[in-house]
């Protein structure tokens, strides 16, 4: 039978119907396909001479001790050489113990969970960017994150830094969906999630997660929708992940759990001298006030003008009325708001805000990216502006210690100072083919030329990782390493002499 106009036409729209779907699809399996190579390339460079550098700091021994008891059978209740309790949750130690069981301890093995951490981070924000701003978006502002030189210091070390980041923004972005979707199932994952957060690096998880989104909350007069967001199976997620580990070990260990862990741990932090009758701080009051503002834009490079500019257009645009911008910038100001009544304060612990600045960054990058060369818009004067602004900055701060570097800072600088060194040509070399780079980004920055800007600062930071990183870390190692010691004392008292250091 001969068919109608009607119902060719409809066979036609279905046939169309059809390709759109087919073309969406392609397009979500490339998506997934390009988030999953960054992640790989993210991995690669992670692992680039993971192991070359020995164990040096207190905290990454301390964590590689635990592991190896572990490894050893204290599952539970491992302690670093026999003594110490762990300052923190055992989900890390428990994740390296795997490699280190299987291939033996080793600096790579004991590395690894954050290697992998960083590089599942790197993908999540690609996955969660697109929903916010689009795939483009998502898979720049994923980019950007990858190549924030402290987020890859972290994901080197054996530390659960990076692995509380990457739990944490899962449950941030699953508490968003169940904001804006009002799905118990997200709001289930978002808790059950923060409980495994809370499992990696303790109370600061819910804590960072409490002001993120319920500052958020506030900020849309929505707060009468908290209860709803406690879904049964979440909470009792969230209680056995988080809770569970910290009911085992006063179990097991009792009150030396309480005064070593909760007491000389976490409220020593948080009060410092109050604890035992002293002052809170030696230092002034402007330094706890001030250190996390200070310290935020550095983690941030090297797109932290890029930020300041999609944050301007974001205001210009609808004074951030925008959902997702006001989320994103609870988010970031959450390790700020948390720290800073802190006594003990670490640059490092601003490394939950990373995810969410490089979303942030990503659409204002994406406008700088089209733009023509010769655009003379008001935010793209601004960006050239804060470009040569953060390099005399930069600059400054190095040579005369605008801002006093801690000890960990003039370690570093010390130690690229010696690497450039070893470099071919020395350090005369490096200084000459860091002012060529130099030139060339003021050069185009003020000719507009966002394209050649980004990209050689991507290829700086990509250069910095794949090479500066491992030799820097090579200096430290030469410098603080114990191994070549320990191998002479190993071979005049055999185990098992007992051996004591005064």
């Amino acid at each position: 039978m001969r068919g109608s106009p009607t119902s060719r036409s409809s066979g036609s729209s279905r046939g169309a119907s059809g390709a759109s779907l087919s073309s969406a699809a392609e397009g979500r399996r490339l998506h997934v396909r390009a988030a999953l190579l960054l992640a790989a390339l993210y991995l690669a460079l992670a692992l680039h001479g993971l192991g070359g550098a020995d164990i040096v700091g207190d905290d990454e021994a301390r964590e590689a001790g635990i592991v190896q008891d572990v490894v050893a059978g204290h599952v539970v209740w491992p302690r670093f050489n026999g003594e110490l309790l762990p300052d923190k949750p055992l989900l890390f130690h428990w994740l390296a113990a795997v490699p280190c069981a299987g291939a033996g301890f080793s600096e790579t093995a004991v590395r690894l969970p954050s290697a992998l951490a960083g590089a599942a981070l790197v993908a999540w924000t690609a996955h969660f960017g697109t929903e916010l701003f689009g795939r483009p978006a998502g898979l720049v502002a994923a980019a950007l994150l990858g190549t924030m030189p402290a987020l890859f210091t972290r994901a080197r070390v054996a530390r659960p830094d990076v692995l509380l980041v990457l739990l944490l923004a899962a449950a941030l972005g699953f508490a968003f969906r169940w904001w804006r979707d009002g799905r118990r199932h997200a709001a289930t994952a978002a808790l059950a999630l923060l409980g495994a957060a809370t499992l990696a690096k303790g109370p600061v998880a819910p804590v960072l997660f409490a002001v993120t989104l319920g500052g958020f909350l506030v900020w849309q007069r929505e707060w009468r929708r908290l209860p709803a967001f406690f879904t049964g199976p979440g909470v009792v997620a969230f209680l056995v992940l988080g809770l569970g580990w910290y009911a085992a070990a006063l179990g097991g260990w009792g009150m030396l759990f309480v005064r070593e862990h909760l007491l000389g741990r976490y409220l020593r932090n948080l009060a410092g001298g109050l604890v035992r009758g002293a002052p809170y701080s030696p230092r002034p009051l402007s330094y706890h006030l001030l250190f996390y503002v200070k310290h935020l834009p550095a983690i941030a490079l090297p797109w932290t003008p890029v930020t300041v500019v999609a944050l301007w257009q974001a205001w210009r645009h609808d004074g951030l009325r925008d959902p997702r911008w006001r989320f994103l910038l609870c988010w970031v100001a959450a390790p700020v708001i948390v720290f800073t009544p802190a006594e003990w304060k670490l640059r490092h612990y601003l490394l939950p805000a990373l995810p969410a600045l490089a979303l942030v960054t990503a659409p204002g990058l994406l406008d700088l990216w089209q733009c023509p060369a010769v655009s003379r818009g008001r935010g793209h004067r601004l960006a050239a502006a804060l470009v040569v602004l953060a390099a005399l900055l930069g600059v400054a701060t190095v040579a005369t210690d605008l801002v006093p570097l801690s000890r960990s800072d003039r370690s570093t600088v010390a130690a690229v100072g010696s690497a450039l060194e070893r470099m071919p040509g020395g350090s005369r070399a490096a200084v000459a083919v860091a002012a060529t780079v130099a030139g060339a980004m003021l050069v185009a920055t003020l000719l507009r030329g966002w394209k050649a800007l980004v990209a050689l600062a991507a290829a700086g930071t990509i250069a910095w990782m794949a090479e500066g990183a491992p030799a820097v870390e090579e200096q430290v190692n030469r410098h603080d390493s114990l191994k070549a010691f320990a191998a002479v004392v190993a071979a005049r008292y055999p185990p098992p002499a007992e051996v004591a250091f005064y």
